[in-house]
This record gives C-alpha cells, sequence and structure tokens, in this order.
C-alpha cells in the first residue's frame, strides 16, 4: 500500500457570514421553540415535514449509521474514504461540538452559514404548513434533518447521515430508497427512557434503519442477545447483512503519543486521522461499509485512497488535544459509560501508568454511578463543574449540579473539587497533576464548548 504524499483538495464550502449563523442560530435555538403536537405520532411529522420539501432524504444515495458508540467515528471515516475517491460527499452528524454547522458537511468541511441560512430559509414555510396542518411543530433535529437533506439532493454523490436517537423512530428513517446502506456500531445501553431498559430493547430500535431487500454492515457485538436481534430483523426484511469483527485477530491497533495505526491482516498499516484504539474499530467498520458501496455500484477501491481517506479523517471533540493556561488538555465528548470506556483505554495507551485530573459535567439524564465507575480507574482527581446554555450553538439546558458529580465521584474513591466556571475548573484540575499530565475534559459536548474558547490548538 503506498505511504505516499498525496493530499486531499481544500475542503469545498460557501463562504461563512456572521450575519448569517446569526440567523441560523436564532431560528434553530429560540424561534423554532420545543417540539409540540400530538404523541405517539412515530415518523408521520418528519414525512410531513420532508414531503412538504420534496422528500429531499431520497434525492441522494445514503449510508445510514445507528448504534450506541462510534457512530460520529464511522460516519466520518466513511465520509473521508469516499472523498478520497473522488466522490462529492454529504454528511449529516450529530452532536456538534462547538458550531452548529458542523452537522451540515460538504466535501469534507462544515457547509458555510450563508448555504445553510439559504437551506433553512427554504425549510421554514415547511415547518410552519407542517404545524398547522396539526401535524405539531418539528423539532430542532427534524429541522436539522431537513436542512442538511435539502443541501445533499441532487448534489452529492453520497450522503452519510448519523441517526440522532435510536433508529426506527428516528427522523432519519425517513430515507426510503432501496439503495440505502445501513451501518451499525456497538450497541450498549443509553436513552433508556425512550429506547427501553435492556440492551433487547434498544437494539430492536436500531435494527429499524435496516433497508427492506438491501444491504448492511454491523460490527460484531458484545452480546449476543443483540446479534440475535439484528440477525431476526435483517433475516425478516430480507436484507444482506454482513458482520464485522472491530478487534483481534482482524483487526490490531497500536496508539501512541502520535496516534492510533490500523492493522488488518495480510495489509499494511494505516495511520488513522482519529485516535485510539476504538478508532480503529471504527475505521474497519467503515471500509467494509464502503466495500459493500464499491461492490453495489460498480467502482474499485484503491489502495492509495484508503491510505489518505483513512489518515485525513477528522471530528472535533474526540481525543482533541488542546492547550489552556500553558497545560495540554484533552477535549473528548464522551458522555455515556460506553464512551467513556474507550476514552479511558486510549489515555491508557498513550500515557501508560498514568493517572489524571478530569473535569467533567453531564447533562441531566445521564448515569453518574456508572460514568464515575468507568472514569475512576483512570482519575487522580475530578473537578467537577456545570455549564448553562443560553445561546451560540447549544439549545438552553443546564447541566447536572456539580455537586451532585463531585458527590459520585467520591463515592468511587476518588478525589474531588468543586468549581462552577467551566475555564477555572480545568486551570484547578491543572494544578492538581504534573506539568506532563493532560487535563481531560469530558462528560458533555455542552461542557467543551465552554471552555474550547479559552484553548488554543496542541
Amino acid at each position: 500500500m503506498s505511504t505516499g504524499t498525496a493530499e486531499l483538495p481544500p475542503p469545498a464550502g460557501a463562504p461563512s457570514s456572521r450575519a448569517a449563523l446569526d440567523r441560523v442560530r436564532r431560528y434553530l435555538f429560540a424561534e423554532l421553540g420545543p417540539q409540540r403536537g400530538p404523541a405517539g405520532m412515530g415518523l408521520a411529522r418528519p414525512r410531513a415535514l420532508f414531503g412538504a420539501l420534496g422528500d429531499p432524504q431520497d434525492r441522494f444515495r445514503a449510508v445510514h449509521v445507528a448504534g450506541t458508540a462510534g457512530k460520529g467515528s464511522v460516519s466520518t471515516f466513511v465520509a473521508s474514504l469516499l472523498r478520497a475517491h473522488g466522490f462529492r460527499v454529504g454528511a449529516h452528524l450529530s452532536p456538534h461540538a462547538y458550531s452548529v454547522l458542523e452537522r451540515f458537511q460538504v466535501d469534507g468541511a462544515p457547509a458555510g452559514a450563508d448555504l445553510v441560512d439559504a437551506a433553512l430559509t427554504r425549510v421554514r414555510p415547511a415547518v410552519e404548513a407542517v404545524e398547522q396542518a396539526g401535524h405539531g411543530r418539528p423539532s430542532f433535529f427534524e429541522v436539522t434533518n431537513a436542512i442538511a437533506f435539502g443541501l445533499f439532493a441532487d448534489r452529492v454523490d453520497y450522503g452519510v447521515v448519523e441517526t440522532g436517537l435510536g433508529g426506527l423512530l428516528d427522523s432519519t428513517n425517513t430515507i426510503s430508497r432501496a439503495d440505502k446502506v445501513a451501518v451499525i456500531t456497538p450497541i450498549g445501553l443509553d436513552h433508556q427512557d425512550v429506547l427501553g431498559a435492556t440492551v433487547r430493547e434498544i437494539a430492536a430500535q436500531k435494527a429499524g434503519v435496516l433497508p427492506v431487500g438491501g444491504r448492511a454492515v454491523a460490527a460484531r457485538q458484545r452480546s449476543a442477545e443483540v446479534e440475535d436481534v439484528l440477525s431476526a430483523e435483517a433475516t425478516r426484511r430480507g436484507c444482506d447483512l454482513r458482520w464485522v469483527d472491530l478487534g483481534p485477530p482482524a483487526v490490531r491497533a497500536w496508539t501512541g503519543p502520535g496516534g492510533t495505526e490500523l492493522h488488518l491482516r495480510g495489509q499494511p498499516s494505516l495511520s488513522l486521522g482519529l485516535t485510539g484504539r476504538h478508532q480503529a474499530g471504527n475505521a474497519h467498520l467503515a471500509l467494509r461499509a464502503v466495500e459493500a458501496l464499491a461492490a453495489r455500484d460498480g467502482w474499485s477501491l484503491d489502495a492509495d485512497a484508503i491510505w489518505l481517506g483513512m489518515r485525513s479523517a477528522t471530528l472535533p471533540g474526540r481525543f482533541e488535544r488542546r492547550v489552556i493556561a500553558g497545560r495540554t488538555a484533552v477535549l473528548d465528548g464522551a458522555h455515556n459509560p460506553m464512551k467513556l470506556a474507550a476514552l479511558v483505554a486510549t489515555l491508557q495507551e498513550v500515557h501508560p501508568g498514568v493517572r489524571f485530573p478530569w473535569v467533567l459535567a453531564f447533562k441531566q439524564d445521564k448515569d453518574l454511578d456508572a460514568a464515575l465507575h468507568v472514569v475512576a480507574p483512570a482519575a487522580s482527581v475530578v473537578v467537577a463543574t456545570e455549564f448553562c446554555s443560553t445561546g451560540g450553538d447549544h439549545p438552553a439546558g443546564a447541566s447536572v449540579p456539580a455537586e451532585l458529580v463531585a458527590a459520585a465521584a467520591a463515592d468511587r474513591g476518588i478525589a474531588t473539587a468543586v468549581e462552577g466556571n467551566p475555564v477555572l475548573a480545568v486551570r484547578r484540575a491543572a494544578e492538581k497533576a504534573d506539568e506532563a499530565v493532560p487535563v481531560v475534559v469530558s462528560g458533555s459536548f455542552q461542557l467543551l464548548a465552554a471552555v474550547h474558547g479559552a484553548t488554543v490548538p496542541r
């Protein structure tokens, strides 16, 4: 496999104007208001919304990604690999870390604010029409779907679409083209209040994205019960489901200070743009999804393009190294036990034998005990903090009180401190560790956004 120095062309994107970005933010986070309307409508409202716009979700070849952990990374690797093969690619990702524009990727970069503002201008009348027709007020996520689908329709060769919550009743599951390829990442417990209390119930929701008579690739799961649910639903739908191993012996990975290398049997190593052993598994799953597309659509994978696509994948807020007040910090939006476990494993690979000062804040719906159980083996101290989103690029909302996070950490035997200001919390955590040890900032993308402005790239 080549290890040359070819580069992808600069990402495309319309110019971003401050006025356009302000209009987008104001509508999505203030004027749109909360979702409201009849309960139990399922996909009726998003279908009505997209139907009013000419069903843009069915006007591009879609890769539909569902799962509990790794959806954003797998989506990013798929999009990067396709782009490296010369295709025009859209990617609809969620949640975003710092800018709402991150949700609307076109050719490897967030779409410009002017382009998103123009797409939103077309969507707004449909939002009002759907509500007036008795379907209720579309949600924030449904409106961002409409924007992304409008940007991709008739413009991209492939659109990579990440589910928001679950799959079966997720508004992205309005994609009905027969040539949709589904990708399912590892499944675990999260959002039990919506998706179900057990992994079997959650797996049934994720399986809802499997295309009838189509193709899908799925990560091998830790739970045989989850695999049984996915296999049974694939059979019922006549879907050709291929299983992908994420670990040895099929996949081997090495992670160090310089990043992560992926080793597949019988192939030279590939340097990854995203760091962590779990990212090697995500990259392998993405590669098999792209292989399925190539086989179906009659084009061939190229070794140099694979090398380039793997290396070029980037995603904000995933083991992102920044500097604040002269100290290195790792910013990672991990917010459930599966994601936190992957973060802890990566930290221990990059810095073996080290315990880290953590700055943590969580949204209200998270299981603090489970999260701190995962963090405890890698923590020298937890500085609990808070965020309160009242504007900018995140919906309004407050975090769990810092005192509750600190109490959960103390219950696990971790030294704790409380600092309500996130930036000051990072500085306080830095004081509690050797200068060579990075501060880990995690628990919520809203927390990352709260400290990001005080950091610079490392």
